[in-house]
């Protein structure tokens, strides 16, 4: 008879808490773009690679790394956005001047907003 009840209200339990993890994770998908603003990178683009990550279950992450040679060396950059049908990564090729916005965690870049400065020509 405990069993009867006890069992239901389990699941129910363990159900409330799944719904409300993953409407946590897709908040955080949603918003991976927005980087704080706090330091600004210049320079020559080097390398640029493009993959798709798992972030949550069915979400998926665009990641972008990036080389940049500047006056204090070489820096490497990563832009991450939520990968949607829509979504396409940036359009930059290596010897391009860009100035990217973001900020520092660690020794990476993380970037928020990525400008062309400089367009090399293609010869």
């Amino acid at each position: 008879m405990v069993t009867a009840i006890v069992i239901p209200i389990l699941i129910g339990y363990f159900y409330w808490i799944t719904k409300k993890e993953a409407k946590k994770q897709k908040e955080r998908w949603k918003n991976l773009s927005h980087v704080p603003s706090e330091a600004r990178v210049d320079g020559k683009l080097l390398s640029i690679h493009t993959e798709n990550k798992r972030f949550y279950h069915q979400l998926y992450l665009l990641e972008t790394t990036c080389r940049i040679q500047n006056d204090t060396g070489l820096t490497t950059v990563v832009y991450r956005q939520p990968f949607t049908p829509t979504s396409s990564p940036p359009s930059f090729s290596k010897g391009d001047q860009l100035q990217i916005v973001g900020s520092w965690d660690g020794e990476v870049f993380l970037a928020g907003d990525m400008k062309l400065v400089y367009r090399k020509r293609q010869p």
